[in-house]
């Protein structure tokens, strides 16, 4: 799925350059959602193949944090130099809120141990601060909400946060009877519901809300349950078509969404579309599975996620770029590529033989080529 997921991580970075193709990809956060779906396809497969009893789920947790945290941290050291540089430049900075007085050391100190560890960062959508203090904010994010979201050096970590917490609970729920599977992303979707009814739809409950979301990273588990029963129905030309129809669907998902909000997540648009992405993810992945120039893209997609940003930040849009946006987003999406497989190259790929080594000593099945590159 290689491809997907390097397509879905160009989808977020067109959407951060603020470039609207009109008639070209999803917007970010139906993105991150069919991530979502893939995360848990990929979650399903590597413990019901891989680490395919609890006595393998500490070494689960241990590949899992060493996936994503190397990658990270290098991200952040980057992000912070630049921040530092930007800041002793022209005095204002991403790390400018660190030196103002609108909250407290203490809470300074926690926003930068939520930088460190990822875990939580999903909180600061919540609060708000109030007289030097945190509260909670009953402020849509996208009404005004982002006083402590500033305090992030990346701000698409906080779905590093959700997968983590999926992590966590997956070796408990992934190797489960499909039906047991179902009736807990049934829940999930009956929360989301029963809270848009309510009026709690707006972002972050749209798409940042773990409990809402984890409907969908159970849709890909159920996924794989589907391709394990009978790999051979997803090798027909029907399965095929249904993967080019749901790449359609991402690639031309303005057409489909029309005049309806992007914001919105019960939209037919948004719906249909991660139901699509669901249901052709046993096909795409029988198709790629085997392919290994596919797995070695997919190595692109998590840097290509991360450091986006950050060359966003570098690259300003002035000039030609601002009135060709077309060429701006094209030269944005080259140099991330670039810097992501330099990532790959010389920091990802050693740990990923620490990784797989610390498998096979476990005990760990090799039976199932799991890809190497997984966003979380």
């Amino acid at each position: 799925m290689g491809l997907l997921r390097v397509l879905l991580a160009i989808a977020v970075l067109v959407s951060h350059t603020g470039m609207r193709w009109r008639l070209l990809l999803v917007d970010g956060p139906v993105a991150v959602q069919i991530f979502y779906i893939v995360s848990g396809f990929y979650m399903g497969l590597v413990l019901n193949e891989r680490y395919d009893r609890p006595a393998l789920n500490r070494v689960f947790y241990v590949n899992r944090l060493a996936r994503i945290y190397p990658v990270y941290l290098v991200f952040l050291a980057l992000y912070v130099v630049a921040f530092a540089a930007a800041q002793l430049a022209s005095g204002n900075s991403p790390l400018s809120p660190y030196l103002q007085d609108s909250v407290s050391l203490t809470a300074k100190l926690l926003f930068g141990l939520l930088n460190l560890t990822v875990v939580g960062q999903d909180i600061a959508f919540y609060l708000a601060p109030s007289q030097g203090h945190l509260v909670f904010s009953t402020t849509p994010f996208a009404q005004g909400g982002h006083e402590v979201f500033r305090f992030m050096a990346i701000p698409m970590a906080w779905s590093l946060a959700l997968e983590l917490y999926f992590y966590a609970l997956a070796p408990f729920i992934a190797r489960r009877p499909v039906r047991q599977i179902a009736t807990i992303m049934g829940l999930s979707l009956v929360a989301r519901i029963a809270a848009a009814l309510l009026g709690i739809s707006a972002d972050p409950f749209s798409y940042r809300f773990f409990p809402f979301e984890l409907a969908l990273f159970l849709a890909g588990v159920l996924g794989y349950k589907v391709w394990a029963a009978k790999p051979e129905l997803w090798r027909t030309q029907e399965a095929r078509i249904l993967a080019l129809a749901a790449v359609a669907a991402i690639v031309f998902y303005p057409v489909l969404l029309g005049s309806w909000s992007e914001l919105a997540f019960f939209t037919p648009a948004r719906v249909g579309t991660l139901t699509l992405a669901a249901c052709a993810l046993p096909a795409i992945h029988e198709w790629s599975r085997t392919r290994g120039w596919d797995r070695r893209i997919a190595e692109l997609s998590f840097p290509l996620y991360l450091g986006h940003l950050l060359i966003i930040g570098l690259v300003p849009r002035t000039g030609m770029f601002a009135a060709h946006p077309a060429l701006y987003a094209m030269v944005i999406i080259a140099i991330s590529l670039l810097v992501a497989w330099l990532v790959v190259r010389f920091v990802e790929r050693g740990i990923e033989a620490w990784r797989r080594q610390l498998a096979a000593r476990a005990g760990a099945s090799d039976s199932e080529q799991v890809p190497r590159a997984q966003l979380a």
